[in-house]
Order: C-alpha cells, then sequence, then structure tokens
C-alpha cells in the first residue's frame, strides 16, 4: 500500500487506527485510495475488493460541523458511560447518540420510539431517556432498549446512593422516585418541576425546583427544612468551599445560591437571565454555566461570583462532567468545551447514508440527515446520467420500482415518486408520522413508521392500502409476496402482501435492519440472528462486536455491518464466517447487493461498492 495511503491514515483519522492490526490498516487505507481515483488500489484480500469509494467523512476538518443528529437536537447529557466521560444527544425524531468526549467520536446510536426526546441521563452503562409520555433505557454496548408509559414524564436525572442507582422523573407537581427495588415513590411538588440531587451531611438530598424551590430526603422523601426561594426556572447543585449549596436560577431573572445545610442565602445574587444551568469543578474550583436563548453562555466563579469568561448560546440544554461542558444552542448545534480555556468544538458531524437501492446499473443512496438523494454509475462511481434532477425536499429512505425511485422525508411522512423517464414527482400521501424504512417488490412499495402503519403503494395507478401495527415499525422486507415488519416491540410480523392477512411472527428482538430470501431470513439488532422460516427458529451468529445496523442476503451467502465498523460476510447454511471481516472507517449503515455479486455499502458520509475476490 503506498506509504502515503497510511500518513493519511494516521494523521487524519485522530490516531484510531495507528495501533490497529496490518489487515484492518490496509482495509481502511483502501478505501481511502479508491476515494483519490487510484485505478487499481491495492487490495488487501479478505474476499472482497474496492471498486470505487465517494465521499469525505474520515478528514474531521472538512466535515460539515452539523448538529449531529436526524431532526433538531432537543436534549443534551453528559456522564460517565461505563466509566468513559460522553455526550449524548437526542433529537425530535427520536434519535439517541453517544460520543466519547476524550476524541470527539461517535460511540453508538439508537432510534427509540420517540416523538420527542425531552430529556436524557447517564448511569453505569445505561442511558435512559423521556419523551412527553414515555420512559425509554438504552444500553450503547448491546443496543437494547426498553420503553415504559409514564403519563406526564418531565425530566430525567440519575443518582448513585449507598452503591445503587435511583431513577427521578421531574413531573408536573411532583418528582417520582425509582430504586433498584419495590414501587414508584413520590414527593408532591408544586409547579413544573426540575429536580437535582447532592449529598448533605452524609444524607443524599433531592433538591426540587418548581413554583418554588424546597430540598427533600433521597429515602424517606420527606422535605427538611423550608423553601428556598420562589418560582425556579432551572437548578443545579455543587459543594462550594466544602459546603453543599443550590444554585437557582429564577423567573426574576436572577440566580441565587442557597446554602443546604442551613436553608440561608449564600454570596449576592446574579442578575441575569438564566434558562440552562451546570456546575464543574475546574482546578479545584467550583464553577457555574448559565445559558439562555439569544445570550451567549456564562461561565462564573461560585464562591466569589467573578466571571471566568463565556461559551457560546446553549439555548437548550448545557451539561458538564470533569473540565468539560455540553452545549446545545436554539439551533440545535451541539459543542463541547474545555472549561479549562473556554475552547469549544462542534461535535463532528455524523449523518450516515441511511438506505442505499439499486436500479440497473445505478445506484441511489440516501443521506439519512434528509438533505439529499445521490445516483451514481455501479460500475465506476460517476454521477448517474439521469433524463431529469431528482428535485427533493429531503431523503431518510429510498427504494426503486421499474421505472422511478421512491423516496420519503421523515418530516412529513410522505412518500415521493420520481419518474426517471419523465421526471414527474407524484407525493403518496397517508402516514401521520416519520416514516422509518421502504422496500418494493414489482411496483408495489411498502412503508413503516412511527404511526405504527403499514402502507402498502401501487406506484403505477397510485392506489394504497394499510396494514395497522400495535406499534412503531423500525424495519421492513418485502420478499415473494410476504412482508416482514419489524415492531418497536421487538417482534417481527408477517402479511400477505396481496391480502394483508397475517402469517404469523417471529420474535426477533428490537431490529435495525432486516433481509430475506427464500425461506431465511437475517436480522439485524442488538446482534445478528438467522431465521428458518420453516420451522420458525432462529440462530445467533457470532462475530460482530456492536449493533448490527444493516444486513443483505444473495444465494447461500449473508452479509452484515454495524457499529463495530467491520462488514462481514458469512454462509447461511452453517453460520460461520465465509470470509475474514473487512474494517471501514466508520460503522456500516445501509447495505444493497447487485445481481452481478457487486455490493454498495454505506457509512457516514461515504459509499463504497465491493466486488468478490478470490484472494
Amino acid at each position: 500500500m503506498p506509504d502515503l495511503h497510511h500518513e493519511w491514515l494516521d494523521r487524519y483519522s485522530g490516531g484510531r487506527f495507528a495501533a490497529a492490526d496490518p489487515q484492518t490498516r490496509a482495509w481502511v487505507a483502501a478505501v481511502h485510495a479508491a476515494r483519490l481515483g487510484a485505478a487499481r488500489p491495492e487490495q488487501p484480500g479478505g474476499g472482497w475488493r474496492v471498486v470505487w469509494s465517494d465521499g469525505i467523512q474520515e478528514n474531521r476538518h472538512v466535515r460539515a460541523p452539523w448538529n449531529n443528529q436526524t431532526g433538531a437536537v432537543t436534549a443534551v447529557a453528559a456522564g460517565l458511560l461505563d466509566g468513559v466521560p460522553v455526550a449524548v444527544t437526542g433529537s425530535d425524531h427520536g434519535v439517541l447518540r453517544a460520543w466519547d468526549l476524550r476524541t470527539g467520536l461517535p460511540l453508538g446510536e439508537q432510534r427509540v420510539d420517540a416523538y420527542d426526546v425531552g430529556s436524557i441521563a447517564v448511569m453505569d452503562d445505561v442511558v435512559v431517556a423521556t419523551d412527553w409520555a414515555h420512559l425509554f433505557t438504552w444500553h450503547p454496548g448491546t443496543g437494547e432498549t426498553t420503553r415504559e408509559r409514564h403519563w406526564g414524564v418531565g425530566r430525567a436525572a440519575t443518582v448513585r446512593d449507598a452503591g445503587k442507582w435511583h431513577l427521578l422523573l421531574a413531573q408536573r407537581g411532583r418528582v417520582r422516585i425509582h430504586g433498584p427495588r419495590g414501587p414508584w415513590r413520590r414527593i408532591g411538588h408544586p409547579g413544573d418541576t426540575s429536580a437535582a440531587t447532592i449529598r448533605v451531611d452524609g444524607r443524599r438530598r433531592v433538591v426540587v425546583g418548581g413554583d418554588t424551590t424546597r430540598v427533600y430526603d433521597l429515602r424517606t422523601g420527606e422535605p427538611c427544612g423550608g423553601p428556598l426561594g420562589g418560582h425556579a426556572r432551572a437548578l443545579a447543585v455543587a459543594h462550594v468551599a466544602g459546603r453543599p449549596v443550590a444554585v437557582v436560577a429564577g423567573h426574576d431573572d436572577t440566580v441565587r445560591l442557597w446554602d443546604l445545610r442551613t436553608g440561608a442565602p449564600r454570596g449576592r445574587p446574579r442578575p441575569e437571565r438564566v434558562t440552562t444551568l451546570a456546575t464543574a469543578v475546574v482546578g479545584g474550583r467550583a464553577v457555574g454555566i448559565g445559558g439562555a436563548p439569544g445570550r451567549r453562555t456564562r461561565v462564573w466563579d461560585l464562591r466569589t461570583g467573578v466571571d471566568l469568561g463565556t461559551l457560546g448560546e446553549a439555548g437548550r440544554a448545557v451539561a458538564a462532567v470533569g473540565h468539560q461542558a455540553v452545549t446545545c444552542s436554539s439551533h440545535g448545534v451541539v459543542r463541547v468545551w474545555d472549561l479549562r480555556t473556554l475552547r469549544g468544538t462542534p461535535l463532528p458531524g455524523h449523518p450516515r447514508v441511511g438506505a442505499v437501492a439499486l436500479a440497473g446499473d445505478g445506484v441511489f443512496y440516501a443521506w439519512e440527515e434528509g438533505m439529499f438523494l445521490s445516483a451514481e454509475n455501479l460500475a465506476d462511481g460517476e454521477p448517474l446520467p439521469l433524463k431529469h434532477a431528482l428535485s427533493l425536499p429531503g431523503v431518510s429512505a429510498v427504494t426503486t420500482v421499474p421505472g422511478a425511485v421512491v423516496t420519503t422525508w421523515w418530516r412529513d411522512g410522505a412518500l415521493r415518486v420520481h419518474d426517471l423517464e419523465t421526471g414527474e414527482r407524484r407525493v403518496l400521501a397517508g402516514h401521520t408520522g416519520p416514516v422509518h424504512a421502504l422496500a418494493s417488490e414489482g411496483s408495489t412499495v411498502v412503508s413503516g413508521g412511527l404511526d405504527g402503519m403499514i402502507g402498502i403503494w401501487d406506484v403505477a395507478t397510485g392506489s394504497s392500502r394499510s396494514i395497522v401495527s400495535p406499534c412503531a415499525v423500525d424495519a421492513l422486507t418485502v420478499s415473494e409476496g410476504r412482508i416482514f415488519a419489524c415492531g418497536a416491540d421487538g417482534v417481527t410480523r408477517l402479511f400477505d402482501l396481496r391480502t394483508e392477512d397475517p402469517l404469523g411472527t417471529l420474535p426477533t428482538g428490537v431490529a435495525h435492519a432486516i433481509d430475506v430470501k427464500d425461506q431465511t431470513a437475517l436480522v439485524g439488532g442488538a446482534g445478528l440472528r438467522a431465521w428458518d422460516l420453516r420451522e420458525r427458529t432462529g440462530r445467533r451468529l457470532h462475530g460482530h462486536a456492536g449493533a448490527v445496523t444493516a444486513v443483505a442476503l444473495r444465494g447461500g451467502r449473508a452479509v452484515s455491518g454495524g457499529w463495530d465498523h467491520t462488514l462481514r460476510t458469512w454462509d447461511t447454511r452453517t453460520g460461520e464466517q465465509a470470509a475474514p471481516p473487512v474494517t471501514f472507517p466508520w460503522p456500516v449503515s445501509a447495505l444493497a447487493w447487485h445481481h452481478t455479486g457487486r455490493l454498495a455499502v454505506g457509512m457516514s458520509w461515504e459509499v463504497v461498492v465491493l466486488e468478490p475476490s478470490e484472494h
């Protein structure tokens, strides 16, 4: 492999592959060489060779500093996830993403069945998130998720007390507390509440803000002393000069500190409008971090009240862990700040190719962030010569039917049919929420999404039918007249495409991707499973070190990709890997297998086309 590609590998990958094995380095460098236009990039072997590659995702200095979410960022949390300092972001499209604050690189992502992520908290190896009516948990290490209904869920917080984790849900008129055992406990408190916890004289206290601010005992729920001031817009806690304090931003545009041992105010009030608030310890000094829409975020010494500087706008959220702060602006841009230097950088954008579809000699792939659709020639990666431009408001999923490309955008849930011959565009409306997946067979397109409706569309006539699923549809495919719809409840439901009759279920667990050929179903989720549809039995295929987000079947072979950055090839008869894994610079998010044997692989801003290799 030319030295320049390995020099690029170390320079622009932040050292991520410096200690990788030679095979891994060779694959990543081969992808880069193909991107630069090498006619015959040196191939590392392993059953595949790179035909062409297109993208710039590995150079973080030229990637767009986007807001790192599908949809607007609505919540941010910072904490330690398995001992690693992380930021976790959530969007109004129900996508959670975890980021390693040491490197700024993504650790994982998960779409949850949420209309709008309202708050996030972190404990050990689990992320907790809420929307207006549900509580979600997500294990980034395994991809496993849970969902519970809690009407009126507000803001989530977590705390460890006596070695055991407790979950707090601040709602209107109350704070609910759930320990490792037993039922939920309730603290009544007037107003729209927020909560934070701190240790006071050996006991864990809960500081609750609402129409007033008050302190309660975590274990008993009993109040400790009288109220602390009036209506709280935001609050945080800290130890200042060895004493526990509450930092309360009031509706009177004043920030006050309260000594939690005496209940008395501490220091001088700070006249400032603050709607988002956090605290941190920098160089042994407790600091406050306060933001509001349209204003720079101020950092000040909590003991002396002296201003230390400013950060960017944090109109939506601010959080801190260690010496780092994470801000989310009113426009959804997330930045990480070093509180020692007050310098910040945007989290590197991590949009991805969310779907790949093939038609004739063309590769159509959609950027999941919903901005555009690309079309390239499968043979050489050159732009596909289309008679008419694909004019789109946005794209989150794509499939093809004879003579047309069908897309959808998560913002409106409508399907758009683009006639490749005439350039005509038709809109097929029916879904009431975001559409997560599209599949096709012949001229029929099947769609599924957050509203739980499975749409069946005849593209030629525009007619439609629907099947109501009991929950959101996360992934689906169509094979030989059968619909396979993967539900958010972990059940994959089978339906007859023509009659809509149910054909049974598979207990697949929550799935990110599914493909079916003949009597074999391949399902990617927290792990990878192959299902025998005759016997309705599944077996786990071992190899991936994280969630599996893309799968494809062809003949007796299967391919899968996921968050461990690898593409793995399987013999479906034996369940064993048929070739060494292929390692890519970023997680694999989409796969499509052409009838010629070529494989289109989507990852981050990149599409790579591979073909089978004998060496």
